[in-house]
């Protein structure tokens, strides 16, 4: 009889969690995943805004956090390759080339852009 596989618990259900998840279940362990909250992605996760919906549609969704990873994060991009989505996709194929950035920022009325000679980041359009 074969040997049982080593079973890990992780706690936290954002990128680092599902990250270190997905490669503990690829090398063959038993992997399960505890998030305190009701939804997935920790930092890098869509909420809902109260009161933005209208004429009985969903709430609009919210961004919390986190939502590109620039060319240097080679092992995030690497992970989204090998996690399938879709019939016969990955997760990496819905990342999209920022043309532009605009970071708002709590109790400030000026924007900030992301200047002209640094578009080579990548932005995570769906997740």
């Amino acid at each position: 009889m074969g040997r049982m596989p080593y079973k890990v618990a992780v706690f936290g259900g954002g990128v680092a969690g599902l990250s270190a998840a997905h490669e503990l279940a690829e090398r063959g362990f038993e992997v399960h995943v505890y998030e305190r909250r009701s939804g997935w992605g920790g930092k890098a996760r869509s909420i809902p805004v109260p009161d933005s919906g209208t004429e009985g549609r969903a709430p609009l969704p919210g961004e919390h956090g986190f939502r590109f990873f620039p060319g240097f994060y080679k092992h995030v991009t690497d992970t989204l390759r090998r996690i399938p989505y879709g019939a016969s996709g990955n997760v990496y194929e819905n990342l999209r080339v920022a043309t532009r950035v605009l970071l708002a920022r709590s109790g400030q009325t000026e924007l900030t852009w992301l200047p002209a000679g640094r578009r080579r980041w990548t932005i995570c359009a769906t997740f």
